[in-house]
């Protein structure tokens, strides 16, 4: 009886850890990732405008650079387009992305491409139809396959 006392005791004492680590982690201000929370990156203001957001670009060695978007724009496509963190064809399907921060990704010749995320989740619009959200972080990661 007593060791599962003990036993139910420590597992509150590691849950309630958890929960304050958790609550602890939150945001944090504009250089914390909020998508993973593992690494402070810092970010460098860019654009003008009124609305801001932060974008994050995760290259093909696995480098994370960040920037504090100033735009007067409401979609994110369209900021990106306007301060040239971004570059890609249009089509009858949209913008399709092919260069993120000077870097190529170019599917035909290694099968990589870039993918659109917003708070750490897979988009499922593209970047010319995202709306800009206030406290969302939008981030483009090198892909291949």
């Amino acid at each position: 009886m007593k060791n599962k006392i003990t036993l139910i005791f420590l597992a509150a004492a590691m849950l309630i850890s958890l929960f304050a680590l958790t609550a602890c982690a939150g945001n944090s201000g504009d250089t914390e990732r909020k998508d993973t929370g593992l690494e402070l990156v810092p970010a460098q203001e860019i654009g003008d405008g009124r609305v801001t957001f932060r974008f994050e670009v995760t290259d093909d060695t696995g480098t994370v650079k960040a920037w504090i978007v100033n735009t007067d724009r409401s979609i994110v496509g369209d900021a990106l387009l306007d301060v040239g963190l971004i570059s890609g064809d249009v089509s009858a399907m949209g913008l399709m992305v092919t260069e993120v921060n000077g870097l190529t990704a170019d599917y035909m010749v290694n099968q990589s491409w870039w993918a659109l995320y917003i708070n750490g989740e897979f988009a499922v619009t593209g970047v010319d139809a995202t709306d800009i959200e206030q406290g969302k972080v939008y981030a483009f990661i090198y892909t291949i396959g």
